[in-house]
């Protein structure tokens, strides 16, 4: 149901008194047609968040607001464990982190994707000998499956900055932000898994509330 404008939705606009007639005519289609496209909007959104998911969806997904929206999965979609464990032979698959892309980790003068040891699921996914090496500030080299499936050499590395201490991908990180367009606002998640007893991770792209908000654009259209 279509509702009604209110002084509330002129707030932000400017009167002028010498408009025309005319002109008031289409400063009030103008807010209205705003008005509805935001409505649209929110309709869309929450048919997304709370509308029951498809039976056949193997990874459980749970929303909620918070200042935003937060997804969490238990498990990676069937396509991308089907080619971490068929194609690659990879074990042992354990979530690292779940976080949102910062401008901090697309910004191409830093060059890194950040894993705070607040944020970090389980330190189990490194043994001993790695866990020692890391600690004595000697990187790893380690290869990284990112969303579209492709295979990077990454370099995985530990740094302490004062009382904090975190984990961070560096030197092709660029690399992998643009071949998968990864922008601020989107959701990833880090697994972890071993090919032949080595350490490899995979990044998985959740959500990307942008491409989302595209669609709904050209569903619009």
């Amino acid at each position: 149901m279509m509702k009604l404008l209110c002084l509330d939705d002129f707030k932000h606009k400017k009167i002028n008194p010498n408009w025309s007639p005319f002109d008031i005519l289409l400063q009030v289609t103008e807010v209205d047609q705003l008005k509805l496209q935001k409505s649209r909007h929110n309709d869309h959104l929450k048919h997304f968040l709370y509308d029951a998911p498809p039976r056949n969806m193997c990874s459980k997904l749970r929303f909620k607001f918070n200042n935003g929206v937060e997804l969490k999965r238990k498990h990676l979609p069937p396509k991308f464990k089907q080619h971490i464990l068929e194609e690659m032979g990879g074990t042992g698959l354990v979530l690292v982190i779940q976080k949102t892309i910062f401008y901090s980790y697309v910004n191409p003068t830093a060059s890194r994707f950040s894993i705070p040891f607040s944020q970090v699921k389980t330190h189990d996914f490194l043994n001993k000998a790695e866990a020692k090496e890391l600690a004595h500030k000697n990187p790893m080299q380690v290869c990284l499956l990112d969303p579209s499936l492709q295979q990077t050499s990454i370099t995985f590395n530990k740094w302490v900055m004062g009382n904090t201490s975190l984990y961070v991908l560096t030197n092709t990180w660029n690399c992998v932000v643009k071949n998968n367009q990864l922008e601020k606002g989107v959701m990833v998640q880090l697994w972890s898994f071993r090919m032949n007893s080595l350490l490899c991770f995979a990044l998985l792209k959740l959500y990307d509330f942008q491409s989302y908000n595209i669609r709904l654009a050209n569903e619009k259209d």
